[in-house]
Protein backbone atom coordinates (compact mmCIF):
# COMPACT_ATOMS: atom_id res chain seq x y z
CA UNK A 1 0.00 0.00 0.00
CA UNK A 2 1.19 3.61 -1.15
CA UNK A 3 2.18 6.23 1.66
CA UNK A 4 0.24 9.94 1.28
CA UNK A 5 2.47 13.10 1.78
CA UNK A 6 1.55 16.43 1.86
CA UNK A 7 3.96 19.14 1.68
CA UNK A 8 3.66 22.36 3.08
CA UNK A 9 -0.38 22.43 1.61
CA UNK A 10 -2.31 25.43 2.17
CA UNK A 11 -6.31 26.03 0.49
CA UNK A 12 -7.66 29.53 0.79
CA UNK A 13 -10.89 30.44 -0.10
CA UNK A 14 -10.72 34.32 -0.94
CA UNK A 15 -9.36 36.45 1.53
CA UNK A 16 -10.13 33.38 4.31
CA UNK A 17 -7.59 30.94 5.13
CA UNK A 18 -8.85 27.79 5.74
CA UNK A 19 -5.79 25.49 5.75
CA UNK A 20 -2.52 26.83 6.46
CA UNK A 21 0.95 25.33 6.07
CA UNK A 22 -0.51 21.37 6.28
CA UNK A 23 2.75 19.25 6.53
CA UNK A 24 2.38 15.50 6.72
CA UNK A 25 3.45 12.27 5.92
CA UNK A 26 0.96 9.09 5.92
CA UNK A 27 2.65 6.01 6.41
CA UNK A 28 1.60 2.84 4.56
CA UNK A 29 -0.80 0.95 5.64
CA UNK A 30 -1.31 3.56 8.51
CA UNK A 31 -4.83 4.91 9.56
CA UNK A 32 -4.64 8.51 10.49
CA UNK A 33 -7.38 10.25 12.25
CA UNK A 34 -7.77 13.94 11.45
CA UNK A 35 -10.19 15.63 14.12
CA UNK A 36 -10.87 18.64 15.14
CA UNK A 37 -13.95 20.82 15.78
CA UNK A 38 -16.11 22.87 13.36
CA UNK A 39 -13.56 25.14 11.27
CA UNK A 40 -10.72 23.56 12.01
CA UNK A 41 -10.10 22.38 7.96
CA UNK A 42 -9.94 18.82 8.44
CA UNK A 43 -12.84 17.68 6.09
CA UNK A 44 -10.96 20.65 3.40
CA UNK A 45 -7.43 18.46 3.57
CA UNK A 46 -9.15 15.18 2.97
CA UNK A 47 -11.42 16.87 0.07
CA UNK A 48 -7.80 18.07 -1.11
CA UNK A 49 -6.60 14.58 -0.77
CA UNK A 50 -9.48 13.11 -2.97
CA UNK A 51 -9.37 16.09 -5.85
CA UNK A 52 -12.58 17.72 -4.78
CA UNK A 53 -11.46 20.92 -3.70
CA UNK A 54 -8.24 22.69 -6.10
CA UNK A 55 -4.97 23.20 -3.49
CA UNK A 56 -3.68 27.01 -3.30
CA UNK A 57 -0.81 26.16 -2.37
CA UNK A 58 2.23 23.36 -1.61
CA UNK A 59 1.62 20.11 -3.17
CA UNK A 60 0.35 16.65 -2.61
CA UNK A 61 1.71 12.96 -2.91
CA UNK A 62 0.48 9.36 -3.12
CA UNK A 63 4.19 7.94 -2.96
CA UNK A 64 6.04 9.34 -5.67
CA UNK A 65 3.32 10.69 -7.86
CA UNK A 66 2.32 14.30 -7.74
CA UNK A 67 -1.60 14.18 -7.78
CA UNK A 68 -2.15 17.83 -6.84
CA UNK A 69 -3.16 18.44 -10.36
CA UNK A 70 -5.14 15.64 -10.98
CA UNK A 71 -8.94 14.97 -11.62
CA UNK A 72 -10.53 12.86 -8.51
CA UNK A 73 -10.98 9.75 -10.89
CA UNK A 74 -7.03 9.64 -11.72
CA UNK A 75 -5.67 9.41 -8.14
CA UNK A 76 -6.86 6.10 -7.36
CA UNK A 77 -8.71 7.17 -3.73
CA UNK A 78 -12.51 5.63 -2.20
CA UNK A 79 -14.04 8.05 -0.21
CA UNK A 80 -16.80 7.46 2.24
CA UNK A 81 -18.96 9.89 3.32
CA UNK A 82 -21.45 11.01 6.36
CA UNK A 83 -24.15 10.76 3.86
CA UNK A 84 -24.37 7.02 2.49
CA UNK A 85 -25.09 8.20 -1.25
CA UNK A 86 -26.84 5.17 -1.89
CA UNK A 87 -29.39 4.59 -4.89
CA UNK A 88 -32.50 3.87 -3.64
CA UNK A 89 -33.91 2.41 -6.22
CA UNK A 90 -30.97 -0.42 -6.65
CA UNK A 91 -30.40 -3.41 -4.54
CA UNK A 92 -27.40 -3.47 -2.23
CA UNK A 93 -25.52 -6.04 -5.27
CA UNK A 94 -26.32 -2.93 -7.75
CA UNK A 95 -25.29 0.00 -5.19
CA UNK A 96 -21.66 -1.99 -5.03
CA UNK A 97 -20.82 -2.81 -9.02
CA UNK A 98 -22.33 0.44 -10.20
CA UNK A 99 -18.65 2.05 -9.83
CA UNK A 100 -17.18 -1.01 -11.57
CA UNK A 101 -19.83 -1.11 -14.05
CA UNK A 102 -19.36 2.34 -14.95
CA UNK A 103 -15.58 1.78 -15.30
CA UNK A 104 -16.61 -1.24 -17.77
CA UNK A 105 -14.86 -3.69 -15.72
CA UNK A 106 -15.21 -7.36 -16.76
CA UNK A 107 -18.21 -9.05 -15.34
CA UNK A 108 -16.29 -12.05 -13.11
CA UNK A 109 -14.37 -9.69 -12.07
CA UNK A 110 -16.98 -7.39 -10.96
CA UNK A 111 -18.08 -11.05 -9.17
CA UNK A 112 -15.19 -11.23 -8.01
CA UNK A 113 -14.94 -7.79 -5.89
CA UNK A 114 -18.87 -7.70 -4.93
CA UNK A 115 -18.65 -11.48 -3.65
CA UNK A 116 -15.61 -10.67 -1.46
CA UNK A 117 -16.79 -7.12 -0.15
CA UNK A 118 -19.69 -8.63 0.95
CA UNK A 119 -18.37 -11.63 2.51
CA UNK A 120 -15.89 -9.25 4.38
CA UNK A 121 -18.45 -6.77 5.67
CA UNK A 122 -21.56 -9.77 5.93
CA UNK A 123 -23.64 -8.15 3.16
CA UNK A 124 -24.35 -11.70 1.25
CA UNK A 125 -28.10 -11.97 3.04
CA UNK A 126 -28.62 -8.52 2.26
CA UNK A 127 -27.37 -8.31 -1.47
CA UNK A 128 -30.87 -8.16 -3.26
CA UNK A 129 -32.64 -5.60 -0.53
CA UNK A 130 -32.92 -2.08 -1.13
CA UNK A 131 -31.77 0.52 1.21
CA UNK A 132 -34.98 0.95 2.38
CA UNK A 133 -34.57 -2.29 3.70
CA UNK A 134 -31.63 -1.74 5.48
CA UNK A 135 -30.71 -0.12 9.32
CA UNK A 136 -28.32 2.56 9.08
CA UNK A 137 -25.23 0.02 10.12
CA UNK A 138 -26.05 -1.82 7.26
CA UNK A 139 -26.49 1.15 4.83
CA UNK A 140 -23.26 2.64 5.99
CA UNK A 141 -21.65 -1.30 5.57
CA UNK A 142 -22.85 -0.78 2.04
CA UNK A 143 -21.29 2.43 1.48
CA UNK A 144 -17.97 1.31 2.67
CA UNK A 145 -18.44 -2.03 0.15
CA UNK A 146 -18.58 0.24 -2.50
CA UNK A 147 -15.92 2.11 -1.69
CA UNK A 148 -13.75 -1.47 -1.29
CA UNK A 149 -14.86 -2.90 -4.31
CA UNK A 150 -13.10 -0.27 -6.50
CA UNK A 151 -9.12 -1.48 -4.43
CA UNK A 152 -8.28 1.67 -4.08
CA UNK A 153 -4.83 2.89 -3.10
CA UNK A 154 -6.18 5.31 -0.46
CA UNK A 155 -9.36 5.31 1.93
CA UNK A 156 -10.63 8.33 2.89
CA UNK A 157 -13.31 8.59 5.39
CA UNK A 158 -15.60 11.91 6.34
CA UNK A 159 -17.01 11.61 9.59
CA UNK A 160 -18.89 8.02 8.26
CA UNK A 161 -20.44 7.20 11.65
CA UNK A 162 -22.14 10.64 12.76
CA UNK A 163 -25.83 9.56 11.37
CA UNK A 164 -25.79 6.33 13.82
CA UNK A 165 -26.78 6.27 17.45
CA UNK A 166 -24.33 5.51 19.89
CA UNK A 167 -24.62 1.88 19.48
CA UNK A 168 -24.16 1.82 16.21
CA UNK A 169 -21.30 4.19 16.07
CA UNK A 170 -19.17 1.87 18.83
CA UNK A 171 -20.19 -0.71 16.62
CA UNK A 172 -19.18 0.21 13.08
CA UNK A 173 -16.29 1.78 14.79
CA UNK A 174 -14.90 -1.81 15.72
CA UNK A 175 -15.69 -2.99 12.16
CA UNK A 176 -13.73 0.06 10.59
CA UNK A 177 -10.89 -1.19 12.52
CA UNK A 178 -11.16 -4.13 12.09
CA UNK A 179 -11.54 -4.12 8.42
CA UNK A 180 -8.56 -1.66 7.91
CA UNK A 181 -6.28 -4.48 9.53
CA UNK A 182 -7.59 -6.53 7.52
CA UNK A 183 -7.28 -4.75 4.49
CA UNK A 184 -3.68 -2.89 5.57
CA UNK A 185 -4.80 -0.24 3.18
CA UNK A 186 -3.56 3.49 3.69
CA UNK A 187 -6.69 5.00 5.25
CA UNK A 188 -7.26 8.81 6.27
CA UNK A 189 -10.27 9.08 8.67
CA UNK A 190 -12.04 12.62 9.45
CA UNK A 191 -14.16 13.02 12.53
CA UNK A 192 -15.06 15.62 14.96
CA UNK A 193 -15.26 12.49 17.69
CA UNK A 194 -11.99 12.23 19.83
CA UNK A 195 -13.47 9.12 20.96
CA UNK A 196 -13.75 8.15 17.86
CA UNK A 197 -9.88 9.30 16.47
CA UNK A 198 -8.55 7.80 19.98
CA UNK A 199 -9.81 4.41 19.41
CA UNK A 200 -9.48 4.00 15.52
CA UNK A 201 -6.05 6.31 14.87
CA UNK A 202 -3.01 4.31 14.62
CA UNK A 203 -1.76 8.31 14.93
CA UNK A 204 -3.81 11.49 15.18
CA UNK A 205 -3.99 15.03 14.05
CA UNK A 206 -5.24 17.65 16.15
CA UNK A 207 -6.19 20.57 14.08
CA UNK A 208 -7.64 23.92 15.11
CA UNK A 209 -8.50 27.01 12.34
CA UNK A 210 -6.85 25.20 9.89
CA UNK A 211 -3.17 24.61 11.60
CA UNK A 212 -1.91 21.48 12.81
CA UNK A 213 -1.75 21.21 17.14
CA UNK A 214 0.28 18.28 17.58
CA UNK A 215 0.63 14.90 15.71
CA UNK A 216 1.06 11.96 17.46
CA UNK A 217 -0.22 7.99 18.80
CA UNK A 218 -3.66 8.66 20.82
CA UNK A 219 -1.96 7.67 23.99
CA UNK A 220 1.03 10.29 23.22
CA UNK A 221 -1.61 13.26 22.51
CA UNK A 222 -3.18 11.81 25.74
CA UNK A 223 0.06 12.22 28.68
CA UNK A 224 1.87 14.73 26.93
CA UNK A 225 -0.48 17.40 25.12
CA UNK A 226 1.58 20.00 23.63
CA UNK A 227 -0.59 22.80 24.21
CA UNK A 228 -3.88 23.66 26.69
CA UNK A 229 -6.14 23.40 23.13
CA UNK A 230 -4.92 19.51 23.23
CA UNK A 231 -5.03 19.03 26.69
CA UNK A 232 -9.02 19.90 26.79
CA UNK A 233 -9.71 18.52 23.22
CA UNK A 234 -7.94 14.83 23.77
CA UNK A 235 -9.76 12.93 26.53
CA UNK A 236 -13.73 12.42 28.25
CA UNK A 237 -14.62 13.77 30.29
CA UNK A 238 -12.33 16.99 29.28
CA UNK A 239 -9.34 18.11 31.52
CA UNK A 240 -9.71 20.49 34.41
CA UNK A 241 -8.24 24.05 34.14
CA UNK A 242 -7.44 26.16 37.34
CA UNK A 243 -5.44 29.48 36.66
CA UNK A 244 -3.21 30.42 39.22
CA UNK A 245 0.91 31.47 40.08
CA UNK A 246 4.14 29.54 40.72
CA UNK A 247 5.79 30.67 43.99
CA UNK A 248 8.56 29.53 45.58
CA UNK A 249 8.88 28.97 49.49
CA UNK A 250 11.39 26.19 51.23
CA UNK A 251 13.41 26.03 48.39
CA UNK A 252 10.78 24.35 46.37
CA UNK A 253 7.75 25.80 43.96
CA UNK A 254 3.75 26.06 44.69
CA UNK A 255 1.30 26.27 42.66
CA UNK A 256 -1.27 28.81 44.38
CA UNK A 257 -4.64 29.72 43.53
CA UNK A 258 -7.94 30.44 45.14
CA UNK A 259 -9.01 27.41 47.35
CA UNK A 260 -5.97 25.48 46.32
CA UNK A 261 -2.36 25.18 47.24
CA UNK A 262 -0.25 22.42 45.47
CA UNK A 263 3.38 21.58 45.61
CA UNK A 264 5.13 21.29 42.15
CA UNK A 265 7.26 17.72 42.13
CA UNK A 266 11.06 18.34 40.74
CA UNK A 267 10.60 16.54 37.51
CA UNK A 268 7.43 18.62 36.94
CA UNK A 269 8.57 22.00 37.54
CA UNK A 270 9.99 24.13 34.38
CA UNK A 271 13.58 25.23 33.81
CA UNK A 272 12.72 29.38 33.55
CA UNK A 273 10.02 29.67 37.02
CA UNK A 274 7.18 31.92 35.38
CA UNK A 275 6.31 35.28 37.30
CA UNK A 276 3.04 35.26 35.23
CA UNK A 277 -0.30 33.68 35.50
CA UNK A 278 0.19 29.83 35.00
CA UNK A 279 -2.44 26.98 34.56
CA UNK A 280 -2.60 23.99 36.17
CA UNK A 281 -4.25 21.41 34.28
CA UNK A 282 -5.59 17.53 35.63
CA UNK A 283 -7.76 14.85 34.40
CA UNK A 284 -11.27 14.12 36.06
CA UNK A 285 -9.67 10.14 36.36
CA UNK A 286 -6.73 11.93 38.07
CA UNK A 287 -8.67 13.17 40.86
CA UNK A 288 -9.84 11.18 44.31
CA UNK A 289 -12.99 12.20 46.05
CA UNK A 290 -13.37 12.16 49.88
CA UNK A 291 -16.86 13.17 50.82
CA UNK A 292 -15.76 13.93 54.18
CA UNK A 293 -13.39 17.66 54.51
CA UNK A 294 -11.58 19.57 56.75
CA UNK A 295 -10.58 22.60 54.26
CA UNK A 296 -7.76 22.49 51.55
CA UNK A 297 -4.37 20.97 52.40
CA UNK A 298 -1.79 20.83 50.38
CA UNK A 299 -2.24 19.30 46.90
CA UNK A 300 -6.21 18.88 47.33
CA UNK A 301 -8.80 21.41 46.44
CA UNK A 302 -11.67 22.04 49.19
CA UNK A 303 -15.14 21.94 46.85
CA UNK A 304 -18.53 22.01 47.43
CA UNK A 305 -20.88 19.28 45.48
CA UNK A 306 -23.14 20.58 42.48
CA UNK A 307 -23.91 17.90 41.07
CA UNK A 308 -23.22 13.92 40.94
CA UNK A 309 -23.80 11.78 37.33
CA UNK A 310 -24.09 8.23 38.32
CA UNK A 311 -23.10 6.61 35.39
CA UNK A 312 -22.85 2.65 36.58
CA UNK A 313 -18.93 1.62 37.49
CA UNK A 314 -17.95 5.49 37.40
CA UNK A 315 -19.34 8.70 38.38
CA UNK A 316 -18.54 12.60 37.56
CA UNK A 317 -18.66 14.49 40.76
CA UNK A 318 -18.86 18.47 39.46
CA UNK A 319 -18.15 20.39 41.80
CA UNK A 320 -17.13 24.26 42.56
CA UNK A 321 -13.74 24.81 43.77
CA UNK A 322 -13.51 28.66 44.76
CA UNK A 323 -14.19 30.40 41.17
CA UNK A 324 -13.33 27.30 39.48
CA UNK A 325 -15.99 24.59 37.98
CA UNK A 326 -14.76 21.41 38.28
CA UNK A 327 -15.13 17.62 37.54
CA UNK A 328 -13.60 14.69 39.05
CA UNK A 329 -14.39 11.10 37.70
CA UNK A 330 -14.21 8.42 40.45
CA UNK A 331 -15.02 5.08 40.38
CA UNK A 332 -15.64 4.75 44.70
CA UNK A 333 -19.18 3.61 45.86
CA UNK A 334 -19.03 6.51 48.52
CA UNK A 335 -20.56 9.26 47.02
CA UNK A 336 -21.35 12.79 48.47
CA UNK A 337 -24.50 14.54 47.63
CA UNK A 338 -25.43 17.49 46.21
CA UNK A 339 -24.25 20.28 48.51
CA UNK A 340 -21.85 18.41 50.56
CA UNK A 341 -18.54 20.29 51.19
CA UNK A 342 -15.55 17.47 49.57
CA UNK A 343 -11.98 17.14 49.91
CA UNK A 344 -10.32 16.15 46.14
CA UNK A 345 -6.76 14.76 45.87
CA UNK A 346 -4.90 15.78 42.50
CA UNK A 347 -2.45 12.93 41.49
CA UNK A 348 0.77 14.80 41.25
CA UNK A 349 2.10 12.92 38.86
CA UNK A 350 -0.59 13.40 36.10
CA UNK A 351 -0.54 17.07 37.26
CA UNK A 352 0.20 19.32 33.66
CA UNK A 353 1.36 22.71 33.90
CA UNK A 354 0.72 25.53 30.77
CA UNK A 355 2.44 29.11 30.46
CA UNK A 356 0.89 31.07 27.80
CA UNK A 357 -0.89 27.73 27.15
CA UNK A 358 1.83 26.07 25.79
CA UNK A 359 2.67 22.70 28.28
CA UNK A 360 5.85 22.93 30.21
CA UNK A 361 5.28 20.18 32.77
CA UNK A 362 3.20 17.13 32.22
CA UNK A 363 2.97 13.64 33.35
CA UNK A 364 6.07 11.26 31.89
Amino acid sequence: MPSVHFEHVSKRFGATTVVEDFNLDVAEGELLVLVGGSGSGKTTILRMLAGLEEVTEGRIRIDDRDVTALAPRDRDVAMVFQDYGLYPHMTVRENLSLGLRLRKVARTEIERRVTWAADMLQLEPLLDRKPKQLSGGQQQRVAMGRAMVREPLVFLFDEPLSNLDAGLRAQMRIEIGGLQRRLKTTTVYVTHDQVEAMTLGDRIVVLADGRIQQVGRPIDLYRAPVNRFVAGFVGTPPMNFVEGRITGENGGAQFNADGMRFDMLPGRMPTTMPSGPVTLGIRPEDMEVDPQSDGPRNGSVAGRVVLVERLGGTSHVHFDAGPNRMLASVTNERLPAVGDAIDVRINGERAHLFVDDQRVSSAS
